[in-house]
């Protein structure tokens, strides 16, 4: 061992006291690693009791992409230090990143910046910094270790998730994920059984019998459900990647059209292809070209997150007020929203082939709308462009 010195500021993990088990999936020291690595430390460092046997698990570690040593001693320099019973949330790392100071609860100390390094028992001096405003929990018990695994899995619903996601699909979503996480499953192998999943889903309605056909809209649905759990694993495991955004993006997409496309197929064996064939593809071929076009933009723009895409109106950041044709699709956008659409059409099969036939119809139709918001959105920026 060596002591810790370095240019730049070192983010460094006591494990004197961290709990054995698992928080989400990861040894609570490797996810402080990981966390202290997000917020932009320069290089990473363990010490206390047990260290060693830690670096020596965790070195190899794929998304450890900062260089981690173990010291002891003096720590030289501008260091973050925490302890390894405490996890911080991001925000409050954040801030501590960018001003030296401490994060401290009933218990004491549980978190140190220090621009000038950290000599003896940091806890003892840390009271000589300042205090920043941050949430913390110690992590010691079994129960501390799933109350804190809870709380990281609560802190992943997202502010723009759909009506039926708020109410139904993210929470089974989280409990399937809390399953998953300790099992060291990787998100993208998790996405791909997912896009299988609604696969399977898309042949059965193309079978045409009004039981196969509602069988594939519970898969539909349940697809939807588990969509979400590849990106809440990716996020609570530190796994997220670009090609992680690309697959669930397009795995998404053929999903979608897979089942419609399927189901066109079905109703036309039940003798329902006058109105199925022609909105079947009506549907899949705007679909289609709108999605190549959001994907030109997502491969400009450097990421596959299909949300980031500016479709100019309704809860998009930046959009113009809203009126007329714009003022329609903004207001109609939750009713075309994934979850909420997927789940409507779990309903619809539910109910026969006429119902069916119904969701065809509005999947044709909100393809249409999606497709003129689009190239809308691409006639705006051009034109934004040219000026």
């Amino acid at each position: 061992r060596t002591p810790l010195r370095g240019g730049g500021v070192i983010g460094v993990v006591d494990v004197t006291g961290a709990p054995a088990r698992l928080v989400g999936g990861l040894p609570l020291p490797l996810r402080s690693l990981l966390q202290l690595q997000s917020v932009g430390v320069d290089a990473l460092g363990l010490v206390g009791d047990g260290a060693a046997e830690l670096f020596a698990r965790v070195r190899d570690d794929d998304r450890l992409r900062v260089a981690v040593t173990v010291g002891d001693g003096a720590l030289g320099g501008p260091h973050l230090l925490l302890r390894g019973d405490a996890l911080l949330d991001a925000t409050a790392l954040r801030a501590l990143r960018a001003s030296p100071g401490c994060i401290g609860d009933a218990s004491g100390v549980v978190a140190l910046h220090r621009p000038e390094g950290i000599v003896g028992d940091p806890w003892e001096r840390s009271t000589l910094a300042p205090i920043i405003a941050g949430s913390s929990r110690r992590v010691r018990t079994a129960a501390d270790c799933t109350a804190a695994t809870v709380g990281l899995l609560e802190g992943l619903r997202k502010p723009q998730d759909g009506m039926v996601s708020r109410a139904l699909n993210r929470s089974l979503s989280l409990a399937v994920t809390r399953v998953l996480c300790g099992t060291g499953l990787r998100p993208n192998t998790l996405s791909v059984g997912i896009l299988a999943l609604g696969a399977l889903g898309a042949y059965l309605a193309s079978l045409g019998t009004p039981l196969a056909i509602a069988v594939g809209g519970v898969l539909f649905q349940s697809q939807s459900v588990l969509d979400g759990c590849d990106g809440e694993l990716a996020r609570l495991t530190f796994r997220g990647s670009k090609a992680g955004e690309w697959i669930d993006t397009v795995g998404d997409d053929l999903t979608n059209y897979g089942f419609f496309a399927g189901l066109a197929v079905g109703l036309g064996r039940a003798g329902l292809g006058a109105w199925a064939f022609p909105a079947g593809v009506v549907g899949v071929v705007a679909g289609f070209v709108a999605s190549g076009i959001e994907y030109r933009w997502l491969y400009a723009h450097g990421t596959g997150d299909l949300t980031k895409y500016p479709l100019g109106f309704g809860d998009d950041a930046g959009a113009a007020p809203e009126r007329g044709v714009t003022a329609l699709l903004a207001r109609a956008r939750p009713l075309f929203k994934r979850d909420f659409f997927v789940f409507a059409t779990m309903i619809a099969t539910s109910f026969g082939l006429r119902t069916s036939l119904a969701m065809l119809v509005l999947f044709a139709a909100g393809a249409i709308a999606t497709l003129s918001a689009v190239l809308r959105s691409e006639w705006a920026r051009r034109g934004e462009g040219a000026r």
